[in-house]
């Protein structure tokens, strides 16, 4: 099976605020993902954990402060523009992308819910050789066979069920 996202060591931090009076939120903390060709993966989180910086990141819209991302192998951004689908509408699903070489769908939708349509599409998608990474809020309201959940608390990806802290400091003083 190729690779058709590895995410390794990704760190993203958000600082707001001017001269003295700053704040910052470490939003990614060295998260790691790989996603093979033919797989849907979900990535389920509180709101505010870091799912739509995550997907941003994975899709070469923002640059993460650290960390290595490579789409199929490269990790050229031309390669984004080929064959990384970022989905945040339901609407947008309708878009496949070329016929001739596998592609990434990135699905960050709010208030995602599974249904038939939805799981045919991403079976479509699979057969293709094309992998699916989608967020949600609930791991609970996703009911899809084959797909590997996730969770992302404290700004770290882990297997839904793994123990994670209950709290993060996400918010510290920063120094000009």
């Amino acid at each position: 099976m190729s690779i058709a996202l590895e995410l390794r060591g990704i760190r993203k931090r958000f600082v707001v605020g001017a001269g003295e009076c700053r704040a910052a939120a470490e939003v990614l903390r060295g998260v790691d993902l790989v996603v093979g060709c033919g797989e849907c993966v979900v990535i389920a989180g509180a709101n505010g954990s870091g799912k739509s910086t995550l997907m941003l990141c994975a899709a070469g819209l923002l640059t993460p402060d650290a960390g290595e991302l490579k789409w199929f192998g490269n990790a050229s951004r031309a390669v984004t523009r080929r064959r990384v689908l970022y989905h945040h509408a339901r609407a947008d699903l309708m878009r496949a992308g070329c016929a001739d070489e596998a592609h990434l769908h990135l699905v960050d939708i709010a208030a995602l819910v599974t249904d038939a349509a939805l799981a045919a599409w991403i079976e479509q998608r699979r057969a293709r050789g094309d992998a699916v990474v989608m967020t949600t809020r609930d791991a609970t309201s996703i009911a899809l066979p084959a797909a590997r959940v996730h969770a992302l608390r404290a700004g770290r990806v882990q297997r839904a069920g793994s123990a994670m802290p209950a709290h993060a400091r996400v918010a510290e003083t920063t120094r000009p």
